[in-house]
């Protein structure tokens, strides 16, 4: 194919990655995740405060990467924050993903780039979860930019290249505290590359360099910790904030190791997600993407000639030593990411790049090995049907079931039936004397308390509790609200007769609503 149609082939992919990404996202209701990363940045957005917590959380690069965005749309408060806003910020990390491919120059083949481009584009996991306004789709594409930093010294060892892997891997620590495991999987990559030049491949094989300095390795690292360093620091006002970043550490390790609860999941949960599910009538599947990346993998170690290929050149379309940087950085921090106890889905997507890039090698590979045309034409057709179901379930995903259980990219999820929450409460106070100032109390565990502080944010006197006998005088709220836990308590310390209404939180969560009999019958006079 010539260079033309594949660079046209190339925007194709880049337009619809940010179709996916940028269009309808207030569909779904805040995940309780995304409304707390929210409301910190809220906080950082009216008094520009911040504070990094070790014990929860993550870091903080991506409150300050939405701080551009708000300041140009001329927000200034939480208040006047909404989902597309925010949500935006990671959508436009997710689409820019596909750029950073053409950093990794001859090293790629154009065709390759590519369909590893299309992947990119219109995984459903990857579509979805750049919809969310959590740190990681920020997380990978400076993951991704590290990585091809990594690459590009190593073909080019110089004072540039190890400051572009400083900066990107100060960037992944100042997201997310599993950048750790990125860059032991990554000196894996570099180290296996490094032990091939040695030991194997002959000097005009690739390009790689066998002089390095460890000038340029104290570079990465001075550069990587001043970067995480301003970031945790909140730009020197918070100088303690770096050695809680530090001590973190030891904390997500146990956090990881110990698989509490509802987060705990098998090894192979995050590749029993992408290999597929069924439920309700609903089929996901990302097995291309795994089989092809397999694929790609079995050909980088294949020797250059096969006897069943005679007379062709080496159909792979990558430098072998990328290969090779590629797969073995793949498969450990697949591994590890398995490894470990505590699981969310999101999780899966620093891993999940290699794999989708290695499809794009896999793929073009086995074209090329094809020596007819009906061949060719054949894993074409095999390709482009794949990428339109894929496509296909990322609308699913993203459109048509964003809250969906059935939809397995969801977790956790608001249920659309808490919104009906938020409206009963915003209908109770359009009948209140007080209005948005009427007194809210709410009784809940931390984890059943969220999304409400997101949702109420436009509400002065709003209070939370995780037990009944803390909130003080229930009798005196206009309004109660309380996990199902806390309901009889509730109930019994209100004092007073109430109408009861129930909404679902999350899939087999609930929350109950005390509305006072006064309220009540205003409401209903205002309804006719």
């Amino acid at each position: 194919m010539k260079r033309a149609a594949l660079g046209v082939l190339f925007l194709a992919a880049l337009a619809a990655a940010f179709f996916f990404r940028l269009t309808s996202l207030d569909l779904r209701p805040m995940h309780h995740d995304e409304a707390n990363q929210a409301v910190k940045f809220g906080a950082l957005l009216e008094r520009g405060e911040y504070r990094y917590d070790k014990t929860d959380h993550h870091g903080p690069a991506l409150y300050y990467l939405t701080l551009p965005a708000a300041k140009a749309a001329g927000r200034a408060k939480l208040a006047d924050l909404d989902e597309m806003l925010l949500r935006t910020v990671p959508a436009v990390f997710g689409g820019a993903l596909l750029l950073l491919l053409l950093f990794f120059g001859r090293s790629l083949a154009d065709e390759a780039r590519a369909l590893a481009a299309l992947f990119l584009a219109v995984s459903p996991a990857m579509t979805y979860y750049s919809r969310f306004y959590i740190q990681e789709m920020c997380f990978a594409f400076f993951v991704l930019g590290f990585l091809v930093s990594l690459w590009r010294y190593l073909v080019r060892p110089d004072g540039e290249g190890s400051l572009f892997a400083g900066v990107f891997a100060g960037l992944m620590a100042a997201t997310k505290e599993t950048a750790v495991i990125v860059f032991a999987a990554a000196a894996l990559g570099v180290a296996a590359v490094l032990t091939r030049e040695r030991l194997i491949a002959p000097k005009s094989d690739t390009p790689i360099r066998r002089r390095f300095f460890a000038r340029h390795f104290i570079i990465l690292l001075i550069v990587a910790a001043a970067v995480a360093a301003a970031f945790f620091s909140s730009f020197g006002s918070h100088p303690a904030g770096i050695k809680d970043a530090a001590d973190a550490l030891k904390i997500y390790v146990e956090k990881g190791s110990a698989a509490p609860g509802f987060h705990g999941h098998p090894f192979f949960y995050y590749l029993g997600i992408l290999a597929g599910s069924a439920s309700g009538g609903l089929v996901w599947t990302e097995l291309l993407v795994l089989l092809l990346g397999a694929a790609g993998m079995v050909f980088v170690f294949l020797p250059h000639r096969r006897s069943f290929l005679d007379e062709i050149p080496d159909p792979l379309p990558v430098d072998r030593s990328l290969g090779l940087f590629l797969v073995v950085y793949t498969l450990a921090a697949t591994l590890a990411f398995s490894l470990l106890g505590y699981k969310t889905p999101w999780n899966m997507i620093p891993f999940y790049l290699g794999w989708l890039i290695l499809a794009g090698i896999g793929g073009i590979t086995l074209f090329r090995m094809m020596k007819t045309l009906p061949l060719r034409a054949a894993v074409l057709l095999v390709l482009a049907a794949g990428l339109g179901h894929l496509a296909g379930q990322s609308r699913l995903a993203c459109v048509r079931y964003p809250a969906d259980p059935r939809n397995p990219y969801v977790y956790a999820q608001t249920s659309p039936d808490f919104l009906k929450l938020v409206g009963r409460v915003e209908a109770l106070a359009a009948v209140h004397p007080e209005g948005r100032n009427l007194l809210v109390k709410v009784v809940a565990e931390p984890y059943e308390q969220w999304p409400l502080p997101w949702y109420l944010r436009e509400y002065k006197t709003v209070g939370y509790w995780t037990e009944a006998e803390a909130a003080g005088n229930l009798g005196a709220a206009d309004l109660v609200i309380a996990s199902a836990e806390r309901a009889e308590d509730v109930e019994n310390a209100l004092g007073r007769p109430s109408i009861v209404e129930h909404y679902g939180l999350r899939p087999g969560v609930l929350l109950t609503l005390f509305i006072p009999p006064g309220l009540w019958e205003a409401f209903m006079k205002s309804r006719g």
